[in-house]
C-alpha cells in the first residue's frame, strides 16, 4: 500500500491533521493507521480554547456532536484558598461569546471521523498498529499489524499516537520525563445550583482544583493531589469523596451533591527530544504531554496541526517529507513550546507549593491581576489560546533525564 502521508494515530490530533491536510492537498493520498476501533470512545473531557473552537468552526466541525454537547466557559475565577488573592476573566470584556468550551473528546472524535469519511483521499485503517518503521531516502515504510497487515510506504510519517507513542519509539526519538509526584483525580460532580458557565481554578493546601462547566448543573473536576494522598482518596467511596472535594475547594461553586465517572492518572511533563526526524514529525501528546493546570494540552496539539498544515501547503515542494519543510515546522513551533510548556511547568511549581513566602507572593500576583487590567490581558489571551501572549513569557524546564 502506498500513500503520500501516513498518520499513526487517529485520535483528536491525528484525525484533525488528516482532515485539514486532505482538504488543502486534495491530490495527496493520506492513510490513517489507528489502533482503536472506528467506534472507540475516548473518555477524556477536553477544554477547547476560543481559538481552537474558531478553527473547528472554520473547518465545518462545529455543527455536529461536539457543538451540541459543549458547555461554554464565559467566566473564569482563579483564587488561592485561604488568601485574599483572586482574579476573574469575563468573555464580554474580551468581546467574545465564550473564553472556551468544555466537551467530551469522543464527541469531537465522532465529528472528525465522520468528516474524514467524506474525503475521498483519506484511507482509515482501524484496529491496526504500526509495528515497525523503516526510514529510507525517499520514503518511510511501515509494517502494519492487526486488522490490516502488510507494508505501507509514504513520503511523510506523522506520529500522533499519544503520550505512549510506539511510533515515536520506533523512530528512536527519546523522551524527556519530569515526574511531578502528583496524581490527577477526575470526575463529574453535580452541584446544587447551575454554574452559570463559570470555570474555577483554585489553589489549595490539598492541591490545585479545577471545576469546568458541563451541560446542566454538572462540572468536570480535575484535582491534582500528591501521590501520597492519592491512594487514600481514590480508595474512598463516592459520598466520602464528595465531602473531601468540598472540604478542599470550599463553597464558592455551591454544594457538591453527587459524583460519577471517577478516574485518576499520574502527572508528568513528557517532552520528545526531537520534533522532526528524517521523513517524520511528532505531533500532540506524542510530542508533549503537559500538566492540566493551565488546560493547554490539546490546544497546543491543535496549533501543531495548524502549523504543519500551513508549512506543507505553502511550500513549493511536491514532497511532503522534504526535510527543510520539517525544519521550518520545527522552527515555527519553537517559540510557542517555550512559552506554553515553560509557563505550565512554572505554574505547577509555584501553585502546588505550600512554602509560606511563595503562597504570599502568588496571592500578591493574583491581587495584581485583579486590580490591573493591563496584567489581566495576557492571562485572558492564554485562556483563549492565542500564541501571542504579549507580556507572558516562559522558560523551558531544565532537562532532568528520562
Amino acid at each position: 500500500m502506498k500513500a503520500d502521508i501516513a498518520i499513526a494515530g487517529g485520535g483528536v490530533v491525528g484525525a484533525l491533521a488528516a482532515l485539514m491536510l486532505s482538504k488543502r492537498l486534495p491530490q495527496s493520498r493520506i492513510a490513517v493507521v489507528d489502533a482503536a476501533p472506528a467506534d472507540g470512545r475516548d473518555p477524556r473531557t477536553l477544554a477547547l480554547a476560543y481559538k481552537t473552537q474558531q478553527l473547528f468552526d472554520q473547518e465545518g466541525l462545529w455543527q455536529g456532536q461536539a457543538a451540541k454537547h459543549a458547555a461554554a466557559i464565559e467566566h473564569i475565577h482563579v483564587s488561592d484558598r485561604g488568601g485574599a488573592g483572586s482574579s476573574t476573566l469575563h468573555a464580554p470584556r474580551q468581546q467574545v461569546q465564550a473564553l472556551g468550551y468544555v466537551v467530551g473528546a469522543h464527541y469531537i472524535q465522532q465529528d472528525l471521523i465522520a468528516a474524514c469519511q467524506q474525503q475521498a483521499n483519506i484511507s482509515w485503517l482501524s484496529e491496526t498498529r504500526v509495528a515497525q518503521v523503516q526510514q529510507h531516502q525517499n520514503e518511510v515504510q511501515l509494517n502494519l499489524q492487526g486488522k490490516e497487515t502488510g507494508d505501507l510506504s509514504a513520503k511523510l510519517l506523522i506520529a500522533a499516537d499519544g503520550a505512549n507513542s510506539t511510533t515515536r519509539e520506533q523512530l528512536g526519538i527519546k523522551l524527556q520525563r519530569t515526574d511531578y509526584n502528583q496524581v490527577a483525580l477526575i470526575a463529574n460532580i453535580e452541584l446544587d445550583k447551575h454554574h452559570q458557565q463559570w470555570a474555577w481554578e483554585r489553589f489549595t493546601e490539598a492541591g490545585p482544583i479545577a471545576l469546568l462547566p458541563q451541560p446542566g448543573r454538572e462540572v468536570a473536576l480535575v484535582w491534582c493531589v500528591s501521590a501520597e494522598d492519592a491512594e487514600a482518596i481514590t480508595a474512598s467511596d463516592d459520598s466520602t469523596f464528595v465531602r473531601q472535594v468540598q472540604q478542599a475547594f470550599g463553597y464558592r461553586a455551591g454544594r457538591f451533591l453527587k459524583v460519577k465517572d471517577r478516574a485518576s492518572y499520574p502527572l508528568s511533563l513528557l517532552l520528545a527530544e526531537r520534533t522532526v526526524h528524517h521523513r517524520a514529525v511528532v505531533l500532540g501528546n506524542a510530542c508533549h504531554t503537559l500538566h492540566p493546570i493551565a488546560g493547554q494540552g490539546y490546544n497546543l496539539g491543535v496549533r501543531d496541526v495548524e502549523s504543519l498544515v500551513r508549512v506543507l501547503t505553502q511550500s513549493h515542494s511536491e514532497d511532503p517529507g522534504n526535510y527543510q519543510q520539517l525544519l521550518d515546522y520545527e522552527e515555527d513551533r519553537a517559540d510557542d513550546y517555550r512559552r506554553i510548556i515553560g509557563l505550565t511547568d512554572g505554574l505547577v511549581r509555584v501553585f502546588s507549593n505550600t512554602y509560606p513566602p511563595l503562597v504570599a507572593a502568588r496571592n500578591l500576583a493574583l491581587l495584581a491581576l485583579r486590580g490591573c487590567p493591563l496584567f489581566n490581558y495576557p492571562l485572558a489571551r492564554l485562556a483563549m489560546g492565542y500564541r501571542d501572549l504579549s507580556a507572558i513569557k516562559g522558560t523551558m524546564p531544565e532537562k532532568r533525564g528520562s
